[in-house]
């Protein structure tokens, strides 16, 4: 699985977000820059961690679930044209990310995505800041 997996997977799933998705790189970026993104939603998605369980090794052969986590932040805006809050139009356009990911596997992985949570990062200037956090098992093997 690629980050740039789940990226293809939003563009085609969410059209709003299409030519408005980057990774990680661009996020810090934009943290550092102490910036908003420049248009109505955006979203960034990067790797978040990776946990293992306990591992199995029988005749030559390591093998180890591992859980690999990854986040998106979606950046949207809070007001709509006339200035009404827009948070029901936010929270159904958050629950189309979840679905576009939840259930959806990139590859060979042994799992699908599963939603972890959702959590408010920050809201201020008319913009909300969202982390979207998904995770997916797969299966190290290695073979001596």
């Amino acid at each position: 699985m690629t980050i740039t997996d789940v990226m293809t997977r939003l563009a085609s799933e969410v059209p709003e977000l299409g030519g408005r998705i980057d990774g990680g790189r661009a996020f810090v970026d934009l943290i550092r820059s102490k910036k908003l993104p420049a248009q109505s939603v955006a979203a960034y998605v990067f790797p978040s961690g990776i946990q293992g369980s306990r591992p199995d090794a029988a005749s030559g052969v390591f093998s180890q679930m591992l859980t690999h986590r990854t986040s998106v932040v979606i950046f949207a805006q809070s007001f709509d044209r006339t200035g009404a809050a827009s948070l029901d139009k936010i929270d159904q356009f958050l629950m189309r990310v979840v679905r576009a990911l939840a259930g959806w596997a990139p590859g060979d992985e042994v799992g699908v995505f599963r939603f972890e949570r959702g959590q408010l990062m920050s809201s201020g200037a008319g913009v909300l800041a969202y982390q979207l956090d998904f995770s997916i098992d797969d299966q190290l093997r290695i073979f001596s």
